[in-house]
């Protein structure tokens, strides 16, 4: 798969719950990490996911106001043990919710 996201862009390390729908299936898998470009979410193996549709991804991050909603396209997949990571990067996100990003990533890094 493609390469695209950009790895020079901020990223904070999360550990937290997030809501992905994917083809009409929902899932809970946890957010790693997230920078104003896309999320690193990582979940059990052996979970069907069908990748004919885009992932949209809500999130609802510590101190953020609103929920935060963005469709997504996978760019990477791997497995490490029990554990399967996907790079999802933004492709559909609101300028509202993209700075409710960035500040939390500013807070997160001490930079707020």
């Amino acid at each position: 798969m493609e390469k695209s996201c950009d790895r020079k862009s901020p990223r904070v390390t999360v550990n937290h719950l997030v809501s992905e729908t994917t083809g009409g299936k929902y899932f809970l898998p946890l957010l790693a990490n997230i920078s104003e470009k896309g999320v690193l979410i990582e979940s059990p193996s052996g979970l069907e996911r069908p990748r004919a549709h885009d992932p949209v991804v809500e999130l609802n991050l510590p101190g953020c106001s609103n929920l935060i909603w963005a469709r997504c396209r996978l760019v990477r997949q791997t497995q490490h043990g029990f554990f399967q990571s996907h790079a999802l990067e933004f492709v559909d996100i609101s300028a509202v919710d993209r700075k409710q990003i960035r500040l939390f990533i500013q807070r997160c890094s001490g930079l707020a």
